[in-house]
This record gives structure tokens, C-alpha cells and sequence, in this order.
């Protein structure tokens, strides 16, 4: 938001406002910044008479131009973070899942509610999209389309005879018409400044009818029907024989291996299995001490897990990508964990293998705090989680979604996105995680050197499956529950 002594300028999100601003800031005497995407109700009292000035543009332009800006590696904000579901959303998803952000839907619930978890209260010193906790708690206009209610938040009663709204479209003769119609006497200034001054912040895709399909079309035509029946909009075919500006791919990745999360079949959790046996396993957890819960340190490395134990069976503390180290507890555990890591390896058809397993207790009313796991491993690989001792107190949140996770239910869950744990119960929980990694996510720098070569008789075994170096008395990697020697390591 800019204050003159003759107009109020709305700096609205992806329509030109860098550029109208430093413009206003150059040319404009006493032009005075409030803020940054300041909506119209935090304009200071004194100033309430003041015409304001903002710019709309076409909505269909305005998601394509939204996604493409939020995808550049610079930009972070929270917004995109939580309705890209933790950048697993593909281009469609994400922007159907902003469209629909207002609707009453549990799902646009569920996304509402992460966002307030992760928005600040004030947007003192906000330097990015410019919402609140309370913005969006006040969102109650679920006919809406979120451009459109983003665009009356920011700029106020759209009938405001003192409401002059310029077409970004046509930004420098639209502006500087509104410019003239104020009386603004530095008009002459700010044309020479278009002329002399690129276009700030733009961001780079091409035509947006290149990205939209007919059901996206139809959406963003209904949900944004104000502000295209308002200031005349239309979708229009690009007719141009240019090749098509593809996005960047948002996922943190070594390179573009088409890996999701929940197998791109739901956002936050998805039921594997609903009936996993875990009565062994039950039993010599109970037998095992107290202090080996906190051998791991977990609750001291993690601020989210300060309430935590846990048991390590597969792990390493650089959360490598490749070659996870096995510890003595998986011996202990290896035969009762076959039959669920046998069932992980058949529904990923194989085509992969388990770096991380572990046992994790939450203290009774304890909590894990919202957070977002960041690290490459642990957003490349499916994250399963199996409830070992658990109740109706205790409650998963991910992405908004809230949900009790069952005594021996298997689920995969989206960690890439924000998620938070509280036990509400006088009962300890423990659950098993597990960490199965894709082949195709694993990059050549994951892969250690092999050993250095020996001599060995012709019958021993090479020390390798799929390329990775293994030990003869290791576990096998193909999860058999042998040693490596009496499996793929035997002799041939």
C-alpha cells in the first residue's frame, strides 16, 4: 500500500504492483509505502477519503502467472507450501486447490486449518503474500473463487464510486488514464518512467491458455464469475506456433523422477493395510528396558520430538539415501517384522527398499508440534507409519486433515507437508515408522564407493545386490529375513 496526497495505491498480489509502485516512488512527491500487500481495512483512519487505485487481471492469467512465480526456487511462502500439499501437488491440483480454498469442502477445511497453524498474526514486517491467521478464519464466502475474494479483501467494496481499478492487460495507458482522471500532476514523469523502466517481477510462462484444461477452465469461470463479468474477461486460445514454457519442477529433488507421495492417490494419508498382526511384536516390546528407549537421543536432537523416544532399528543419523545401517534391535525384531516388511515390498512392487525403520513412543499427553520433514531422504521416500499401542486420544494432523490412526492399521502419510501429533490419553503411544525408498530417487552421489577388491575364493559370494555393497553377515536387502551369505549373497 502507497499513500499520496492524492490517491491510495493497492499493491494486489501479481498485477503489476512492483512496477506501479516504483514508479508512484520515483515520480510521485511525498509518496509514503504503508506496508506490504496491505488489504484496503488496514488503510489508516486519516486517509479514508483518499481515492484508492488498484489493477485486476484476467483470473485465468493470474493462477498461471501465481503458480509460475511461487515455483522459482527463491520464493517460499506458506500459502503455496500448504495448497501444493508440501510441493507433492501437480500444477492442476495445486491451483484447484487454491481456487476452492474458500469452499466448504472438508478438504479446503483441512487446508484452512494448516494455514492458520503456519500464518503469523500480523503481517508486521510481511514481505510475501500478505495474509493472517484471522484472514483466513474470516474466510465466509465460499461462492468465491480465492482470487476473488483475495481481490475484494485487498481493494474493499468493489462499488466504491472512489474505487479506480485499472486492467493489467493494458497496465501503462489504464494506469496513467486513472492517473489523469485523479488529477495527478506527475503524469508526464510516470510515462517517461514506463518508457525507460522494464516490468518488475514478472514471472516467466506462456500464454495461460497453454496450462489450463477444460475442467480448469470451467472452474476458475464460475468460482471467479465476479471479477469476469465485472471488468469484462474472457478465455482466450493462444494461436501462436511458440513451444510452451514449462514450469520448474517444485518437488526437492535431484532430478524430475516423477516420485509422489501416497503414490499421487491421496493428499495426506493413505490406508495400506487395515489389519496388520502385532501381537509378537507387542510382546517384546514389553520386555525391553526403559533406558534403551533413550539410547537414540531423539527427544534432544529434535525440537518437534522433545516428547519422544524411540527404538532404532534401521538408521542413520545423516539420513542417508542409500545403504542404511542395521542395528542389533532389528535382530531381535527381524522375525516379526518380515511379514510387514514383505507386505511394504509387494505393494511397492519391489521396486525399492527400506532405509529407515524405527519404534516411536509419545509420552501420554504429550505432543509432536507442527512441523515439515526437509531433508532429501525423508521427502524421496513413502513414510509408513503402524500404530503398535495407540487409542481414540490420540490424533494424526497433516495438512489441516485431522484423523485417529487405528491399532494395527498401516498408512502412508504425506510428512512433506506440516503435521502435528497430540495424545490427549493417559497411555503412551508407540508406533512403528518405516521408510521405503523408490530406486528411481536415488542419485549417484548416494551411492558409496564399492569395497576395495580382495581376492576371494571362487565359490564365496560378490558382496553386492543391485550395486550396493553388502556385508556377509547383514541382513539381506531383498528383506527375506536371511543373512546375506545364505541369500542373494549365496553361493552360485
Amino acid at each position: 500500500m502507497i499513500i499520496t496526497d492524492k490517491f491510495v495505491f493497492i499493491h494486489m498480489h501479481k498485477t503489476g504492483g512492483q512496477s506501479l509502485g516504483h514508479i508512484i516512488h520515483d515520480c510521485v512527491p511525498g509518496a509514503k509505502p504503508i506496508g506490504y500487500h496491505y488489504p484496503y481495512h488496514m488503510l489508516p483512519a486519516e486517509y479514508a477519503d483518499l481515492p484508492v487505485v488498484g489493477m485486476v487481471r484476467n483470473p485465468w492469467d493470474w493462477y498461471v502467472s501465481w503458480y509460475a512465480f511461487n515455483t522459482r526456487p527463491e520464493i517460499n511462502t506458506p500459502l503455496f507450501f500448504i495448497i501444493s500439499d508440501g510441493f507433492q501437488a501437480d500444477f492442476k491440483r495445486t491451483i484447484k486447490n487454491l481456487v476452492n480454498l474458500c469452499s466448504d469442502s472438508p478438504e479446503s477445511q483441512n487446508y484452512r486449518n494448516a494455514l492458520i497453524d503456519i500464518l503469523p498474526d500480523t503481517l508486521e514486517g510481511n514481505t510475501g503474500v500478505g495474509l493472517t491467521k484471522d484472514s483466513i478464519r474470516n474466510m465466509s464466502s465460499p461462492e468465491l473463487g480465492y482470487y476473488s475474494w483475495q481481490f475484494q479483501r485487498m481493494h474493499g467494496d468493489l462499488e466504491n464510486k472512489d474505487l479506480h481499478i485499472g486492467r493489467f492487460e493494458d497496465l501503462q495507458p489504464e494506469f496513467l488514464s486513472i492517473m489523469r482522471q485523479l488529477g495527478v500532476e506527475e503524469v508526464d514523469a510516470m510515462q517517461a518512467k514506463f518508457d525507460s523502466s522494464p516490468r518488475m517481477n514478472a514471472s516467466r510462462h506462456s500464454h495461460y491458455s497453454r496450462y489450463i484444461d477444460d475442467e480448469l477452465r470451467e472452474l476458475i469461470e464460475q468460482k471467479e464469475s465476479l471479477l469476469i463479468e465485472k471488468y469484462g474477461y474472457e478465455f482466450e486460445q493462444d494461436k501462436s506456433d511458440e513451444k510452451r514454457i514449462e514450469f520448474p519442477n517444485i518437488q526437492i529433488s535431484y532430478r524430475n523422477d516423477s516420485f509422489q507421495k501416497l503414490s499421487g492417490e491421496a493428499h495426506n494419508f493413505l490406508l495400506m493395510k487395515p489389519d496388520v498382526d502385532l501381537e509378537f511384536i507387542k510382546r517384546k516390546l514389553a520386555k525391553i528396558p526403559e533406558r534403551e528407549w533413550h539410547k537414540s537421543g531423539r527427544e534432544k536432537t529434535y525440537e518437534a520430538h522433545k516428547q519422544t523416544q524411540a527404538l532404532l532399528l534401521i538408521h542413520d543419523e545423516d539420513f542417508r539415501h542409500y545403504n542404511p545401517t542395521y542395528h542389533d534391535l532389528y535382530s531381535d525384531f527381524r522375525k516379526e517384522l518380515k511379514p510387514i516388511f514383505d507386505f511394504i515390498a509387494n505393494y511397492y512392487d519391489n521396486n525399492g527398499y527400506i532405509v529407515r525403520a524405527l519404534f516411536a513412543r509419545l509420552q501420554a499427553h504429550g505432543r509432536i508440534g507442527s512441523h515439515t520433514d526437509g531433508l532429501f531422504s525423508l521427502l524421496k521416500c513413502h513414510r509408513i507409519h503402524v500404530p503398535i499401542i495407540t487409542n481414540d486420544q490420540v490424533t494424526f494432523t497433516i495438512g489441516g486433515e485431522e484423523k485417529v490412526l487405528g491399532e494395527g492399521e498401516m498408512w502412508e502419510i504425506n510428512n512433506a507437508t506440516l503435521h502435528a501429533v497430540d495424545n490427549r490419553s493417559d497411555q503412551d503411544r508407540i508406533h512403528l515408522i518405516i521408510d521405503w525408498v523408490p530406486n528411481s530417487t536415488v542419485r549417484p552421489e548416494d551411492k558409496r564407493p564399492p569395497a576395495p577388491p580382495r581376492k576371494v575364493p571362487p565359490s564365496s559370494a560378490i558382496p553386492s545386490y543391485n550395486g550396493r555393497t553388502v556385508g556377509r553377515n547383514e541382513p539381506c536387502p531383498c528383506n527375506s529375513g536371511k543373512k546375506f551369505k545364505q541369500c542373494h549373497g549365496a553361493p552360485r
